[in-house]
């Protein structure tokens, strides 16, 4: 009576509780149980919960998310994706986000019957990344109104490498409509897909790289490096490099290269250690490397404390050379020597930047790092910098031990906003009062 209002089907398994016996007494329905229905969002299925799913396939339906409906052996999940493509007849069926666990070349065939699709979630591990390997990327490219493709592996599973795909010769894959791009994956898997992939339209690229088995070393330069062919104009590069590799010079070098040659607006680059000084970093500023970012990221994943070899001083040269630099985040180095340096720098230095809102900080594990935030001078003195770089900075600490010296900053930074404004209405009024 009421299963033609049922728009969105969503929970877990646990919460739709349907029995053996349900469902094979439903499984005798000729028709779709929910004709109406729009959404499936499920996030773990039963083995004789897979036939109420088939009566749920309509023409209707916009949007499936089985991302942890998977089946080993993949007939269930063939069956559905059959089923669903089926009650399209020699229509095109409307479906347009897809996300599930493929265990069969010949799902990623299925996939590409709805044209329609525009966002795609396909998990794989060991044991099925030659679906997308051989043939299977290039394949997704004919599908023309896809703009977000994501690809995620469980690399838990994975770990040991026991069952990893031999590289094979990439195939090309061009993608007409793709503006975003998603890969979390070894390394040597987001090789071969960044090598076949070109996108002229791609405006965002997000890699999240984990280590790489021995017999298929891959370094995090040749996977950033493969980045400057995919697409013509990319405006968001965001990079996660898990592993014992280092951002060091080179890998930092290549970066350089991809930012200047696509003028991006965002550059998030994280990674276990960064090997940068504040020397290098003054040289890619002055060098308008960074002059058209605006937001860009520098940190240790996770908000992990590093060793960071940045300092608070480098902060003077984001002010001067990145005009439209919005939100910062970095890994600094504190110590107590740099109070005074900080104490000289604000005298000569007055609202550089009125861009930058947010400034996000990781500090170092140091031990000086600790004693700096004890010191109850070093708020003031940090604050005082920070508000004459930046006047309209909000302060936000990725790490959890400088939370209150953070909350005491932005207390600092508020007040010396407020007394600006104030400032700048009464250099308002006095020239009403001339006029």
């Amino acid at each position: 009576m009421y299963a033609g209002r049922v728009r969105v089907l969503h929970g877990a398994s646990a919460e739709i509780c349907l029995t053996p016996f349900a469902c094979t007494y439903l499984s005798t329905h000729q028709r779709p149980l929910v004709p109406g229905l729009r959404e499936i969002r499920i996030s773990e299925l039963f083995e004789h919960e897979w036939t109420v799913l088939l009566l749920l396939c309509s023409m209707n339906l916009k949007v499936v998310d089985l991302c942890e409906g998977g089946d080993e052996d993949g007939h269930k999940m063939g069956a559905f994706l059959h089923s669903l493509r089926a009650v399209a007849g020699d229509e095109t069926h409307g479906l347009e986000m897809l996300h599930i666990i493929p265990a069969h070349h010949t799902h990623v065939d299925l996939i590409t019957k709805f044209n329609l699709l525009q966002d795609i979630l396909l998990w794989f591990d060991s044991r099925t990344t030659g679906i997308l390997l051989v043939g299977g990327f290039s394949k997704l490219s004919a599908l023309r109104h896809l703009s977000r493709l994501h690809f995620a592996w469980n690399v838990q599973e994975d770990a040991d490498h026991s069952h990893v795909s031999p590289l094979l010769p990439p195939h090309s894959a061009n993608f007409l409509s793709l503006h975003s791009i998603e890969i979390r994956a070894p390394s040597y898997i987001v090789l071969v897909l960044v090598q076949s992939l070109r996108a002229y339209n791609l405006k965002r690229i997000k890699l999240t790289c984990f280590s790489s088995p021995r017999h298929q070393p891959t370094t995090f330069r040749q996977v950033i490096e493969e980045c400057e062919f995919v697409a013509a104009s990319l405006e968001e590069v965001d990079f996660t490099f898990y592993g014992d590799q280092r951002i060091d010079r080179e890998i930092f070098a290549s970066i350089l290269n991809l930012t200047r040659r696509f003028r991006l607006r965002t550059l998030v680059l994280r990674g276990p250690e960064f090997e940068i000084d504040n020397a290098y970093i003054n040289e890619a500023c002055q060098s308008h490397y960074f002059s058209h970012l605006e937001v860009l990221c520098l940190a240790p994943y996770q908000h992990l404390p590093s060793n960071s070899l940045l300092t608070f001083q480098v902060l003077r040269s984001f002010a001067i050379h990145c005009p439209l630099l919005k939100d910062l985040q970095l890994s600094l180095a504190v110590e107590e020597e740099h109070l005074p340096l900080l104490i000289e720098e604000t005298k000569n230095e007055h609202s550089l930047s009125h861009c930058l809102k947010s400034l996000a900080i990781n500090l170092t594990k140091r031990p000086e790092t600790t004693t700096f935030l004890a010191n109850g001078e070093s708020i003031p003195v940090v604050s005082m910098y920070l508000g004459s770089l930046f006047p309209s900075l909000y302060l936000r600490a990725n790490d959890f031990r400088c939370n209150t010296f953070a909350k005491s900053i932005c207390r600092i930074l508020k007040g010396l906003q407020h007394r600006s404004a104030m400032d700048a209405r009464r250099l308002v009024g006095s020239q009403v009062t001339d006029l």
